[in-house]
């Protein structure tokens, strides 16, 4: 079955004097008929102030002042379906100039829209604005967008929705024809923000590699990064540096062997070698006296800091057995709830403020001693056990000292005995040795950039890996929103639209023939686009100002000829505010015949509910309309 359809039944605009003015519509076509100046438009301008409009009042804007002083507040009644609804704006009371209240209720604009929306039974959902990777938030299809095609306002007439966006225009028109939730699927959002996101991690890979490897070639002169950063060239340099390190160092150790042997006699080469080793067995044991001499220093502060807490609660466990001495024998003499004195009315034997059983009064006073004696006697144990415990420390630590003092007076000696030998050495191979040094300096530090940029790579490593996980993702939802777009008969669902514009047109022309000339209207729709043609141009290239006229309100016939089918969301009503003149002359009794299409759509019984509400200066002779004549002219 089809949607609920809306409809407009009485409208009311509340003067500051406490009168009203009323209009009653009815289902069907109803002609807001009257002389220029008799407040058509402005009836309208309420009424879509009424369902919506977030302004502070139905006349802002308008070039009329006095009008939103003039009135306080408006309703009207909506009907959707078989419900009646009170809505109401009251733009003057205090708080309540940007709500809606419904049957009394009032809530914001955002949320009526939303309960609008979801009487009528159409979706919820948002949609892509423009281009759907533009990273823009994707707005919600509002009811006030769709009553941007259902109420076509008197100055818009120049194009199809005037200042609309094409993308929410689009939006909006695959909505009426049911399309929308096909389409803007919570997975085609996703599959959106996965592209994205795909986007983003490709473009902040390529940066990153760029970067890269511009910082490669200006920190390292390795022939296998001159053209740019991979995973193989730093790996190739990593393994050429060290080679290259492993054999100046070799380079190094022959020199220095080849000068002692040179300087040092074969009888005390062998001494030579035993206070070099015991020198490096030195440095390896005051290297962890020293270490040791730390985490001592350390373990005696957290001692000392455990010992002074320790020290401080036993004295406050000293002042509270002091106090409970002191005070024990206090009484409570004023009642602590209403502050009188306490008289003892009791029997002796009972608490004379709570009147329980009283024990023993030496087992009350001992029961806190013990308590305190209890607590005292564990704070002293562990207080004796902590002076233990700094006393062992305090050996270890000078047994320590006493070693690192020790080994460095074996270092200082075997560094006396080791320096002419070292000397005398230095004196040969001096420049050879420190060339080298310079070399392997530079080559470590060669090595430690290289490692830092394949550590960087790896960066590099994860944002592919990233980026090929969430393309794993995409593929299963590329494919479900395909299918579901392949499914959707696009041009079989906009024929409807189509047929409903050229029957408007036909009929217009066998009414007044050669009205229009032109070939039909041809609509199509897609996934991302739309365009009405005329034949084989866009209409508003093909049309003059009367044929727009005529197109414009093809197209509001042809939504209305929606509101019956099954799938799509036209909610079967239709607001048009004619121009004052229409082909160039005032519209009175000669054009009818835009009209009577109408009539004749409505009167079928499938259309019963739905509504048109058509502003003109006569429309005279018309049969089956509610015709609403407005009288009195307004000069300014």
């Amino acid at each position: 079955m089809s949607l609920p359809y809306m409809s407009i039944g009485r409208m009311e605009r509340r003067l500051v004097t406490g009168g009203t003015e009323n209009l009653w519509f009815e289902p069907g076509v109803n002609l807001l008929v009257g002389r220029p100046n008799t407040g058509k438009t402005k009836w309208l301008q309420t009424l879509d102030y009424l369902i919506g409009d977030p302004g502070e009042n139905p006349f802002e804007g308008a070039e009329e002042s006095g009008l939103a002083e003039k009135y306080d507040a408006a309703g009207v009644e909506l009907v959707i379906g078989d419900e009646s609804l009170w809505i109401e704006r009251r733009w003057r009371e205090l708080g309540a100039k940007t709500k809606i209240f419904v049957n009394n209720e009032g809530m914001p604009t955002r949320e009526f829209q939303q309960f609008l929306i979801k009487k009528l039974g159409i979706p919820l959902l948002n949609f892509p604005k423009g281009n759907p990777m533009s990273g823009q938030t994707w707005p919600e299809l509002s009811f006030r967008m769709m009553l941007r095609h259902i109420y076509r306002q008197q100055r818009f007439w120049s194009g199809l929705v005037d200042l609309q966006p094409e993308g929410e225009q689009h939006a909006c028109l695959l909505q009426f024809l049911g399309i929308a939730e096909l389409i803007y699927t919570d997975e085609y959002g996703q599959l959106i923000k996965r592209k994205m996101e795909v986007e983003r991690l490709k473009a902040r890979r390529d940066q990153y590699g760029q970067t890269l490897d511009e910082l490669a070639r200006d920190l390292l002169s390795e022939p296998g990064l001159s053209v740019g950063a991979t995973v193989t060239t730093v790996r190739e340099a990593e393994s050429r540096l060290s080679t290259e390190i492993d054999a100046f160092r070799k380079r190094r150790v022959e020199l220095i062997t080849v000068a002692r042997d040179k300087i040092v006699s074969p009888d005390q080469r062998g001494h030579v070698m035993q206070l070099g080793e015991e020198r490096a067995s030195l440095l390896a044991s005051l290297e962890g006296f020293r270490m040791k001499a730390k985490a001592i220093a350390e373990r005696l502060g957290e001692i000392q800091r455990y010992r002074t807490e320790i020290a401080d609660e036993l004295d406050r466990m000293t002042r509270a057995e002091d106090a409970g001495l002191i005070l024990a024998d206090l009484k409570v003499t004023h009642c602590p709830a209403c502050d009188q004195p306490i008289t003892d009315k009791g029997k002796s034997e009972n608490c004379f403020l709570c009147h329980q059983d009283l024990p023993d009064e030496l087992l009350i006073e001992e029961l806190g001693a013990v308590r305190l004696r209890f607590e005292s006697d564990r704070l002293s144990g562990e207080f004796k056990e902590t002076n233990e415990l700094y006393g062992v420390l305090e050996r270890d630590e000078k047994r320590v000292t006493k070693d690192i003092a020790d080994t460095e007076r074996r270092l200082s000696k075997l560094e006396n005995e080791l320096a002419p030998a070292r000397q005398a050495v230095s004196a040969l191979i001096q420049e050879e040795v420190s060339a080298i040094d310079m070399t392997l300096g530079e080559l470590s530090e060669r090595q430690r950039q290289v490692t830092r940029i394949s550590s960087a790579l790896e960066i590099g490593q994860e944002l592919n890996k990233r980026i090929v996980t969430i393309e794993r993702e995409i593929e299963p939802l590329q494919e479900r929103v395909d299918e579901s777009v392949r499914s959707t008969d696009f041009n079989a669902l906009a024929a409807h639209l189509e047929d409903g514009m050229n029957t408007y047109l036909s009929a217009i022309n066998a009414q007044r023939p050669g009205v229009w000339r032109h070939n039909p209207v041809v609509v199509d729709v897609t996934r991302s686009s739309f365009s009405l043609r005329v034949g084989a141009r866009r209409w508003h290239v093909a049309l003059g100002g009367t044929d727009t006229l005529y197109f414009l309100m093809a197209y509001q016939y042809g939504l209305l000829t929606l509101s019956d089918k099954r799938g799509y969301h036209y909610p079967g009503i239709s607001i048009i505010d004619v121009p004052g003149e229409f082909s160039g002359e005032a519209v009175e009794d000669k054009e009818n015949f835009i009209v009577q299409p109408f009539i004749d759509l409505l009167s079928k019984k499938e259309y019963k509910g739905a509504q048109l509400i058509i502003t003109g200066a006569s429309f005279a002779s018309l049969e089956d309309v509610n015709r609403i004549h407005l009288t009195n002219v307004y000069v300014a």
